[in-house]
Order: C-alpha cells, then structure tokens, then sequence
C-alpha cells in the first residue's frame, strides 16, 4: 500500500507543477515540459549504472519506450487540451484512461474483480465523471469547434496506451529487478525528442524554467517507479482507480486551497464517491 501512497504524492505533485506554472503565466509550458523528461533521464542514469544486463529484457525496454513515447505526446497534447477545454475537463479525460488497462486486464489477462471491488471500480469511474469542474471565470477556456474532440480523443488514447504499457511490463513477466530499465528506456524515448525540441526552438531558458522542469522530472520519474513496484503486489483493476482517485481528492485539495480554483458542487460530491470508491476497491474483500 505504501508504493500506491507514494504514487498519489508524487503524481499529484507532477500535476501541481504545471497547474503552478499555469497560475504563475511566467514559464513556457513546452520548455518546462521537455525539460522534465530530460532530467528523469540524469536522475535515473546513476540508479541503472550497474544493472546486471540479465535485467535489460525486451519486455523492460519495450514496454518502457512505448510508455515513453505516449508520455511525450501526451504531454503536448495536454497542453492543448487545457487551452481549449479547460484543465478540469482535461483531468476528468486523463484519469477515465484507467478503462483501458482495465479493459485488458478484465478481458485479455484475465484478472477477476470481486463483488465488493466491482462496485468499487464503477463508483470510481462514476466519481470522476463529476470531479474536475470548474465555475466559469473570464480566464475560462473555449473549446475549439471540430478539432477540440479530436484533441482530446487522442489525448484520452495516449494516457491509455501509457497506463497500458506499465501493466503489459508486469504481464510480460517483468521482475522487479527490471523496473529501472523500463524507467530508463521511458524518459530517454521521451528525453530524446525532448531535447530536439528544445534545440529546434532556439528559446532562451529562465532560471524558473530550469527548476520547474526539474522538479516535474523528479516528480515523474518517482511516481512512475512507484506504480510499477504498486503492479508488482496489485492487479491493475486496484492500482489505477485508486491512484487516479487518490491523486485527485489531493490535488483538488491543494488546488483549491492554495492554487485559487473554485469547484461546482458537483466536483465536492464526486470526491466523496471517490473516497469511498477507494476503501471498495482494498484488496481486503
């Protein structure tokens, strides 16, 4: 339990960074983005310096750089999606990827939610359907006829595929042993095109820049370890209700209290479901 905890902190740090960076209007979202990937890389080097090779296996380094390469474009997808569509609604499609994984491991790898965990998923789902809502202010967010759908079509898409990628790793028969590799084949797939980026835009990097990027860095490269060690002990039918719901009864929190977001009625009964989702969905039943 204690790795899903860890989790929930540091993916709701992540997601407080840019919600930070978008509050404050003095960092560029893509710089501080491309940023973030290339520092998880630094971060993780040392950690895989002396892996035994026997740990680099075709599941670890496939499955991470898939999980890579959708954590790249979902980002600037993201930041798309929270121009046109606002972040709530935005937050709202990002966690309703957990279908997928779910999807995959109901059907396809066979994992068998009991009674009690099966109400607990729907009510979950159901709960943040209603979390994320924002009341409407002048800085509100319109969305963009035609490709807006598009956007976040794809966007829900990626967040899938990523979460996809972290169960296939367990299922593929990925040790724990494995799980650095698969963090160092994530943020360099990432890292790669993220450097290229930054250099093709030829854009001077501020000092906040650099300190918001390598906080979100760190803060990536933490609360993806920590899921991947969570699948290792859960099925993934627990790990990603209760981390989506988890960080985001943490991050509304913090957000409202600290960040000057206000919430419709409906988001405060969506994180009461939530809450309650998540002591159903215990592996305790």
């Amino acid at each position: 339990m204690i790795y899903l905890l860890l989790n929930i902190l540091f993916g709701s740090a992540f997601m407080l960074f840019i919600k930070w960076a978008h509050v404050r209007q003095r960092e560029d979202a893509i710089t501080i983005g491309a940023i973030n990937y290339i520092v998880a890389v630094f971060l993780i080097a040392p950690f895989v310096w002396n892996t035994a090779a026997e740990c680099w296996t075709n599941a670890a380094l496939l499955t991470g750089a898939a999980n890579g390469l959708s954590y790249f474009a979902a980002y600037f997808f993201v930041i798309y999606a929270i121009r046109w569509v606002g972040a709530s609604s935005t937050t709202v499609i990002s966690v309703l990827s957990i279908l997928v994984p779910i999807a995959f491991g109901v059907f396809y790898w066979g994992e068998h939610p009991n009674l009690v965990q099966t109400v607990g998923i729907f009510l979950a789902l159901g709960a943040l359907t209603l979390i994320g809502g924002q009341k409407k202010s002048s800085r509100s967010s319109v969305a963009k006829p035609g490709i807006a759908p598009l956007v976040l079509v794809i966007f829900f898409l990626l967040c899938g595929i990523s979460r996809l990628a972290q169960e296939s790793f367990k299922y593929l028969d990925g040790a724990a042993e494995e799980i650095m590799p698969y963090n160092f084949a994530l943020f360099l797939t990432a890292g790669i095109p993220s450097a290229v980026v930054l250099v093709a835009r030829r854009k001077t990097i501020s000092l906040s820049e650099l300190a918001f990027g390598f906080a979100m860095g760190l803060t990536n490269f933490l609360q993806t370890l920590f899921i991947l060690e969570a699948l290792q002990s859960y099925p993934g039918f627990i790990v990603f209700p209760v981390v989506s719901g988890g960080a985001i009864i943490l991050t509304t929190f913090i957000a409202t209290q600290f960040l000057g977001e206000h919430l419709q009625r409906k988001s405060y009964i969506g994180i009461a479901i939530a809450a309650f989702s998540l002591i159903l969905l215990q592996d305790v039943w």
